[in-house]
């Protein structure tokens, strides 16, 4: 029987209600409660009776909560009461992301499978150095309590479930493993669209007043998707291994947009339309401490020798070429001249390169039919771009593969985009315990790159240019799974007439790992295989081996005893790959 699945929506701004209350309509989900702000919850009661969600209950909290980084503990408990009253089952989180971190928390101590949008946690003023390590420490925080939880607890980066990206990492993951040469060059290109004119900086969903920007807002799926790429490097060993990152930042701010667009430039550009008067008493206008709009990186992934293996550019604009051709602010979510301009080219040494080209010329709110928004300039325009050195790796020379026809004609149906259907398949997953992608624990990696990105934006801010470190040596930046080790099983010896000699345990947090040793009698040899167990499944034989000679047969039960020691599947896999070659 299939358990009946009640959702708590947490926070029913612009996005929820374009993504999430679209889903639930078309899947006719029960969204049972909706958590907002007592300021807004007249609006949100008149939005969800409008919108066929009569019987949705409201749970309001105290607007002077809203900026707390964990929840008061009588609104925990009124919460959770209300939680085991409507039974929820699952929470989506779709706060302005500085109240994350308090219903993440709420979710994984109360052990109910949680979603939250982009990114995980951050603070006010995030130029403090203080705040900038705050945040990493919310990560590893919630990280302990996802461990310690029940729940599943996944992070919105909707790329992951995107099919052109998918397609992406496929072909890397497979050049990378059978030619043994990494990801040797990855460029990173995204613009929003975004012109946010200084009379909108103010607002207070997005908002620069708060002291964080481009980065901490779409700029996270493309930390997200960087470390995506590099873990695909994490499969090589040796002097191939990524060990160190480093990252140079550089930024632009809405004081340096005040230099290319000035207050008189908007009173001159703008002179046949209603200036507001916010341009008349503010001539010098100062955004000191407000979020960045755009941020560019130039980063470097080095071996133990310190020799380069691969190297990155992050640039990610919200100021840069839009629609916008008016002064008066209009809904800035989808309708305010946002277009997006994205752009990767990733090359593998000699032997491959992709590019991906998606560039819109116009805002969401202005579909034509599918075939049309396929095309460049069109909202769905994204072309994969593949050259391989067929000489040496084969296949076609070039190819080009464009989004549409990775989807079949069903799926393409009353959709709102390819963004926003890998949105769907996220929550369908998630909602359904399938979500493999996007678990918090997988986003270490992407936190460490984010930490040493915002270190450098507070070093622009302070005008102290210089290199910051990333740290790589995290056991989560690439998680491995039981199910990955079952490729290398090889057949056991399968005679019964066998003794065990020796049998070594060792356990830990989330795994026991095991040494056998058995006399085969018949065969006058002797059998060692390593297995590894997570209480549900066990994975075995491993590094399985026979031996005539008992000392030899010890010498190598040994060596996999030592194996076992390090309490580590990710280097269980790593040996495994070597040995398998």
């Amino acid at each position: 029987m299939v358990k009946k699945k009640n959702i708590a929506l947490i926070g029913l701004g612009p996005h929820a209600k374009r993504i999430y209350l679209n889903y639930f309509k078309k899947h006719k989900s029960n969204l049972e409660l909706v958590v907002e702000l007592n300021y807004k919850h007249e609006e949100t009661r008149q939005y969800l009776n409008e919108n066929g969600f009569k019987n949705t209950k409201i749970f309001s909290v105290d607007d002077k909560y809203k900026d707390n980084n964990h929840l008061p503990k009588q609104i925990a408990d009124n919460l959770l009461a209300v939680c085991k009253t409507l039974e929820i089952t699952h929470i989506i989180i779709s706060t302005e992301p500085k109240a994350h971190n308090m219903y993440l928390e709420f979710a994984l101590k109360n052990d109910i499978d949680v979603l939250t949008d982009k990114p995980i946690t951050v603070t006010k003023n995030m130029t403090s150095i203080k705040n900038i390590n705050q945040i990493r420490k919310q990560y590893y925080n919630l990280l302990k309590l996802a461990n310690e939880s029940k729940a599943k607890c996944n992070v919105m980066c909707q790329r992951q479930y995107h099919r052109g990206y998918e397609y992406i990492k496929k072909v890397l993951n497979e050049v990378v493993k059978k030619y043994n040469v990494p990801i040797t060059y990855i460029d990173i290109y995204h613009c929003d669209g975004n012109w946010e004119m200084p009379h909108d900086l103010l607002k207070e969903n997005h908002p620069y007043k708060f002291g964080y920007g481009k980065l901490f807002h779409s700029g996270y799926h493309f930390i997200d998707l960087l470390s995506e790429f590099i873990k695909i490097n994490d499969q090589l060993i040796g002097n191939k291994k990524i060990t160190n990152g480093e990252i140079y930042s550089n930024c632009f701010t809405p004081n340096d947009e005040l230099a290319v667009f000035s207050i008189d430039d908007y009173k001159r550009i703008f002179a046949k339309q209603d200036i507001p008067d916010y341009y008349y008493e503010n001539t010098k206008p100062n955004f000191n401490k407000f979020g960045e709009k755009n941020f560019y990186g130039l980063l470097k992934f080095t071996n133990k020798h310190n020799q380069t293996i691969t190297t990155a550019n992050l640039n990610l604009l919200h100021y840069g070429f839009s629609r916008r051709g008016w002064i008066e602010s209009r809904d800035y979510y989808k309708k305010n001249g946002r277009i997006r301009h994205e752009r990767i080219n990733i090359q593998v040494g000699p032997l491959l390169n992709i590019q991906i080209h998606s560039y819109q010329s116009k805002q969401i709110c202005d579909r034509l039919d599918n075939n049309i928004e396929e095309q460049v300039g069109g909202l769905e325009h994204f072309d994969i771009d593949i050259y391989r050195n067929v000489d040496v790796i084969g296949g076609k020379p070039y190819e080009r593969i464009k989004l549409g026809d990775l989807y079949t004609e069903k799926e393409k149906k009353k959709f709102l985009g390819y963004n926003e259907l890998s949105r769907e398949i996220y929550l369908n997953n998630f909602l359904n315990g399938k979500s493999e992608k996007g678990d918090i624990k997988n986003q270490a990696l992407g936190i460490e790159i984010l930490y040493s990105c915002a270190l450098g934006i507070k070093n622009y801010y302070d005008h102290n240019e210089k290199v910051q470190k990333i740290n790589i040596k995290t056991k989560y930046n690439v998680p491995v799974k039981l199910r990955d080790l079952e490729k290398y099983v090889r057949v056991e010896n399968k005679t019964n007439n066998k003794t065990n000699l020796n049998h070594y345990v060792v356990d830990s947090d989330d795994y026991d790992f095991g040494v056998i040793m058995n006399s085969l009698i018949d065969d006058g040899k002797y059998e060692i295989y390593f297995y590894v167990e997570d209480g549900k499944k066990i994975v075995s034989p491993l590094f399985y081996k026979t031996f005539k000679s008992n000392v030899l047969a010890t010498i190598y039960y040994l060596l996999l005893s030592h194996l076992a020691n390090h309490r580590d599947i990710k280097k269980v896999a790593r040996w495994l790959n070597r040995t398998s070659k």
